[in-house]
């Protein structure tokens, strides 16, 4: 990994995705209309401070200027992460704040697919998004990062994990916006219908989605040491999320009114969660086998999160607010590596370095410590970083 330490001058114009490196919430240039902004390394950020304020009367955004409400969803995914994976007493934190054991939905559960969302929204917003070469040597590096990742965490050689994942939907969406644009929609769809389909012919009983013996199961005990939740299935539908997300980013690139923008994200926020509600009465909603339910369900949500975003900074003038969620997702992938290899560490390595919290006796209390000043303190790594025009580039 490299950094690059000016954000505006002598850039270069790559196209990587937000997870490894890509200013992928750039409106076009001033001065080009319809072009696409220089990205940032790694979501890199813009040319003003994040608690600069747009003129009276005037949006917090316009076509010249970066749109900073997907650098907060970023941020916001990279926060809950950090909530939830924190070296005190996770598992004490309140429910929603944990995945379910197979079936259902948490509000944890809404951040890795916003993460995968804000890749989509990146690969048709980047200049070399359609550069096959660049994002087959970009999704190979995520790949050896996240196999080194796994392989810290659990003490042996491991295939799979999050970077893991992000990198094979990155491949499969892109294959997918290789297509002539007119059937890309159909084909997207068409692979939610055809994984729907796949678990119900080849479930060995009733029950499609059961907690064993699943066709994500079979697959993943055929080509890996076992089933996981980061599987080969999951990671071939998960395809369709980082794909909402190549659409919406042609919808902003195409929409310079960002109020237009914002009724437009509401309202197929709006549709899609919906139709996911209504997939839940057939199909389980279920993040560990990706099913369509959830799939549909949750790009519904990260539409949702955008347009509160750009509500809030675009539109409300937001900035000192958001601007901690910004400096996160102006780094997203250095951050995510930075705390996952030293959480890492101390699980493994770091007896007694990480003692007993428990103000006033309660280990619940303790836990929000930790987590509080897990978060903290990555956010501080991630604001030096912003202050200083420090973007890591993979």
């Amino acid at each position: 990994m490299t950094s690059v330490p000016d954000a505006r001058a002598g850039r270069e114009t790559s196209g990587a995705p937000p997870v490894v490196g890509e200013d992928a919430g750039s409106p076009p240039e001033a001065g080009a209309p319809g072009a696409a902004a220089p990205p940032d390394p790694v979501g890199a950020a813009p040319p003003r401070q994040a608690d600069e304020k747009p003129a009276a009367g005037q949006p917090a955004a316009s076509p010249a200027r970066r749109l900073r409400a997907l650098d907060a969803a970023r941020g916001l995914a990279i926060v809950v992460m950090l909530v939830v994976m924190n070296p005190g007493p996770a598992g004490e934190l309140p429910a929603q704040l944990h995945h379910p054991d197979w079936h259902g939905l948490t509000f944890a559960d809404l951040f890795f697919p916003l993460f995968l969302f804000a890749v989509g929204v990146a690969m048709t917003l980047s200049p070399r998004g359609g550069d096959a070469r660049h994002v087959l040597f970009r999704a190979g590096v995520l790949l050896v990062i996240g196999i080194a990742l796994g392989s810290l965490k659990h003490e042996r050689f491991a295939v799979t994990g999050v970077l893991q994942h992000i990198a094979g939907a990155y491949v499969v969406a892109f294959a997918v916006l290789r297509a002539p644009r007119r059937w890309q929609l159909p084909i997207t769809v068409g692979l939610l219908g055809a994984y729907w389909l796949a678990f119900v012919v080849g479930a060995p009983g009733d029950d499609p989605w059961a907690q064993s013996g699943t066709l994500a199961h079979r697959v993943d005990e055929t080509l890996l040491p076992g089933f996981t939740s980061e599987g080969t299935l999951q990671t071939l539908i998960s395809a369709v999320t980082v794909l909402g997300g190549a659409f919406t980013g042609r919808v902003i690139a195409a929409v310079a009114d960002r109020r237009e923008l914002l009724a437009r994200l509401a309202g197929a926020a709006t549709v899609l969660i919906a139709a996911g509600l209504v997939l839940a009465t057939v199909v389980p909603v279920n993040k560990r086998l990706w099913t369509p339910s959830f799939t549909v369900l949750t790009l519904g949500t990260s539409l949702a999160w955008l347009a509160l975003g750009t509500w809030l900074i675009d539109l409300r003038g937001a900035r000192r607010s958001t601007a901690p969620l910004v400096h996160l997702g102006a780094n997203p992938i250095a951050i995510y590596v930075g705390f996952f290899a030293s959480l890492s560490l101390l699980r493994n390595y770091g007896d007694g370095l990480t003692p007993d919290i428990a103000p006033g006796g309660s280990v619940v209390a303790g836990a929000f410590v930790y987590a509080a000043a897990w978060t903290a303190l990555w956010w501080l790594i991630a604001y030096l970083l912003y202050r200083r025009r420090i973007y890591i580039k993979i």
